[in-house]
């Protein structure tokens, strides 16, 4: 590894400055998603033009200030910078950078933003110094490659995600999104569809995740799609695998009768059940399979596993709410000690008028906070209930 500047190494009770530092510091402590806001609101001209930031945030492999933030004069830079730690044992390096082969490491998981996470570790010397980094640099290289049009193959892509083998990290992610977004959406899809036949399962789980990103936006190649994601759903037993082939054929397929997804109702993996019971939202919207679609849902909301009842009941309400078998569900569901499951069945009280209900709901969604998935779900049942009660309200004029 070429010798970099001891950015990373802090003496023992080091606090970070105001201003640019105080990004540093938000990274270090693993919060991506503050950073990121910190930087998209109005920050000064001096901090946005840091280039010994960028800098260190290459080397400290902080994808979370780089990102949006290239610019001509320390892009290639930090490219260099992130590169040299490509395949190099981070603990190692941070000892080498203290001077100490015996130095104390800790290793945690951190967020980088909503979706992703990735590893911190830091490593403290006998003398109280410490030096710390994330292992997001693949992402930052990536995500740079892409940025100056010198992006790698999609096969060095994958080998880069199955490094680490997480595909909740960055490192996964990044690699992910770049492989889908490339131009050529037809030769990505086939790409993908003969590496859903690779042998080793994390392999076919990222081809699945980019087959299933490319049938929400794209959809290319849709007849081939089919025929190919028709026999890999039939043969497939990864469970993280499955999960994506089944959201991509739905999405291919669409509104209508699903019988290759609801073949996985009864898979032993509750995040398969989860899945075909999500997908059965497109059963219901066709007339043809409304009851095919509600009598695998109404089996699937009194699922052993509360995510998947959760879910069945969600779909129930928002796609069948007038079908008897719903009211049932939520009926039968109603004393449910899950408060995943309570949430939709609240939701679901208060969509057929139940003042009550909705008070509940929104007390709940008041503690966990204006801007969670809970405050949009009061929200939407906010607007079910008045609907609800104008339909019941008598005209004054009627007699």
């Amino acid at each position: 590894m070429t010798v970099m500047e001891d950015r990373l190494v802090y003496r023992t009770g080091s606090i970070a400055d105001e201003g640019s530092a105080l990004l540093r510091a938000a990274a270090a402590a693993g919060h991506g998603t503050r950073a990121r806001e910190l930087l998209n609101n109005g920050w000064p001209d001096s901090a946005r033009e840091d280039v010994e930031l960028m800098l260190w945030a290459a080397d400290y492999g902080a994808y979370q200030v780089i990102h949006n933030r290239l610019d001509e004069h320390t892009t290639k830079p930090m490219l260099r910078i992130a590169r040299a730690w490509v395949g190099v044992d981070p603990i190692a390096e941070l000892r080498r950078r203290l001077g100490d082969a015996t130095a104390v490491v800790q290793r945690r998981r951190v967020p980088v933003n909503e979706d992703d996470h990735t590893e911190c570790i830091r490593a403290t010397a006998a003398d109280g110094r410490w030096a710390e980094v994330q292992t997001a640099h693949r992402a930052i290289v990536t995500y740079i490659e892409e940025r100056l049009g010198i992006g790698a193959s999609r096969d060095e892509l994958l080998a880069r995600a199955l490094l680490d083998r997480d595909p909740d990290s960055i490192n996964w992610s990044e690699s992910r999104h770049s492989v889908k977004d490339r131009r050529d959406a037809e030769a990505t899809w086939r790409w993908a569809a003969t590496v859903l036949t690779d042998p080793d399962s994390d392999a076919r789980r990222f081809a699945a995740e980019v087959v299933h990103s490319l049938s929400i936006d794209q959809e290319p190649c849709p007849q081939d799609a089919l025929t190919v994601l028709r026999a890999r759903l039939a043969v497939e037993l990864d469970a993280s695998v499955l999960v994506s082939l089944i959201g991509a054929f739905a999405e291919y397929h669409g509104p209508g009768y699903l019988p290759e997804v609801m073949a996985h109702a009864e898979h032993p993996d509750p995040l398969v059940r989860s899945r075909v019971a999500g997908e059965l939202s497109l059963t219901l919207m066709s007339p043809g399979s409304v009851q095919a679609g509600a009598d695998v849902a109404a089996k699937l909301a009194r699922d052993p596993d509360g995510r998947v009842r959760a879910t069945a009941l969600r779909v129930l309400r928002d796609y069948a709410f007038d079908h008897p078998v719903t009211g049932e569900i939520i009926t039968a569901n109603r004393e449910d000690p899950d408060p995943r499951v309570r949430v939709e069945v609240l939701a679901g009280l208060a969509r057929g008028g139940d003042t009550a209900a909705y008070e509940e709901l929104r007390r709940l969604a008041d503690e966990a906070g204006e801007d969670s998935p809970l405050a949009m779900t009061a929200d939407a049942a906010k607007g079910w209930l008045q609907k609800a009660k104008d339909a019941h309200e008598v005209p004054p004029h009627v007699v």
